[in-house]
């Protein structure tokens, strides 16, 4: 069952729906609080489960999320789940307002794509190479895509495949308006390389608001999204591309190699997945 104080929150949150019921033990699977603001499952999540939760999330004010624990044990705790404690607020839903994810990505970009360890000359056009056709410029945030599914409906759609391919993912319930701030209030750190989970978060945000982009799964290395408005061609593609790289480089370098090709791969294409080595 959900922790009394959880939904003692939910009633003053929403004083005039019902949030009895996602406390009741027909509603969801056993359970407990790992954090103050996350409750997981003890379980895998039954099939269906995250649609139901997803569609609640406005009276429930709760954002459901598909875990994927490092490890099997019963007792779960944050570290299993690629989470750090945090106290609720800080760096919270409130913590993303503070960034600009323009200025965060173009930031990300050069210190991915300026770094080279050896500095000897070839690595160096090798690596103009794979970023081509903008090299080590930035070539700013990409535009606004152009929405081609329902939001809710690409997500649905995404949980259930993830669910048929991964049996062990667990389902999570976050006090948050959405996956972005559902990741920074509990503490996610799954990106190597970016320490600030609520900078991380407002780039996500930044995707939700571009391209209908819904948090579906997120792991100790992993993340997966829904897309609603992915590029439609490469020329819309490559801009994206680059967003990518600046927040998961290993998306392209241990991928296919190249932005381009990294590019034709998400034209079309409504889910994103991060994998950091």
């Amino acid at each position: 069952m959900i922790d009394p104080q959880l939904l003692r929150d939910l009633r003053r949150r929403f004083p005039d729906r019902s949030a009895e019921h996602l406390a009741s033990p027909a509603s969801l699977p056993p359970g407990r609080q790992v954090l103050p603001q996350l409750w997981v499952s003890d379980g895998p999540a039954p099939a269906g489960l995250w649609q139901r939760l997803r569609r609640e999330h406005a009276d429930s004010g709760l954002w459901p999320l598909l875990l994927s624990p490092g490890n099997d044990v019963p007792d779960l705790g944050p570290q299993d789940l690629g989470l750090i404690p945090v106290v609720p607020g800080e760096p919270g839903e409130c913590a993303l307002d503070r960034y600009d994810p323009a200025v965060l990505l173009r930031e990300w970009w050069e210190h991915s794509v300026l770094w080279c360890p050896s500095g000897d000359p070839q690595d160096v056009a090798d690596l103009l190479g794979v970023l081509e056709p903008f090299g080590t410029a930035w070539p700013g945030a990409a535009p606004a895509g152009r929405p081609q599914r329902d939001p809710e409906d690409c997500a649905d759609a995404l949980a259930r495949s993830l669910l048929r391919g991964q049996r062990r993912l667990r389902i999570g319930l976050v006090r948050a308006d959405g996956g972005a701030e559902a990741l920074a209030a509990c503490g996610w750190y799954g990106t190597n390389g970016h320490d600030d989970t609520g900078a991380v978060a407002a780039v996500l945000r930044s995707w939700q608001e571009r391209f209908g982009a819904r948090v579906v799964q997120a792991g100790a290395s992993s993340l997966y999204l829904s897309v609603a408005a992915p590029p439609a061609d490469v020329a819309e593609a490559l801009p994206v591309a680059a967003e990518h790289v600046a927040l998961c480089p290993d998306n392209v370098f241990q991928g296919p190699g190249s932005l381009a090709d990294y590019a034709e791969e998400l034209v079309g294409r409504h889910a994103w997945s991060f994998w950091w080595d």
